[in-house]
């Protein structure tokens, strides 16, 4: 799976497609963005064909720390002005990427921000369409830290 794989219409599908999602997530969060630490919301239409991507760096310490800052409090953050934004386009939703360092797989860290991600987008009644993590090596879907989260 790899952006190479995009055919030229992508944006004109919907995002709902796991593997298509997964390619999307590799052209929209960059080497840079998974080496420092970025947080990507790719913003979707009622009909879950993208629109636009916004990408916010966090904290240097999240990409320095072997144990990363605190996972949920880092996603409200990062999430509270998209929510806000989104809440003015009813229907609306969101494909989601965690840029990080670190290992293939961290599942202790990386299943917090999927789980976090899920509940906020759920609380503000935002559709989620996906929560991807996107290391230098490796893009994967984590699972959710407890089945009440979905």
């Amino acid at each position: 799976m790899t952006f190479l794989d995009l055919a030229p219409e992508w944006a004109d599908q919907p995002l709902t497609d796991p593997t298509l999602a997964a390619d999307v997530v590799d052209l929209m969060v960059s080497d840079r963005d998974r080496r420092n630490g970025t947080f990507t919301a790719i913003l979707c239409g009622p009909d879950a064909r993208f629109r636009a991507v916004v990408a916010i760096d966090l904290p240097e310490e999240f990409a320095e720390q072997d144990l990363p800052l605190d996972p949920p409090g880092l996603c409200a953050t990062a999430m509270h002005p998209l929510v806000l934004a989104l809440r003015s386009e009813p229907g609306s939703c969101l494909l989601l990427a965690l840029g990080r360092p670190g290992p293939p797989t961290w599942p202790e860290v990386d299943d917090e921000w999927s789980t976090a991600a899920h509940h906020l987008c759920q609380a503000a009644q935002v559709p989620l369409l996906a929560f991807y993590i996107a290391t230098p090596d490796h893009i994967y879907q984590p699972l959710l830290a407890n089945s009440n989260a979905a």
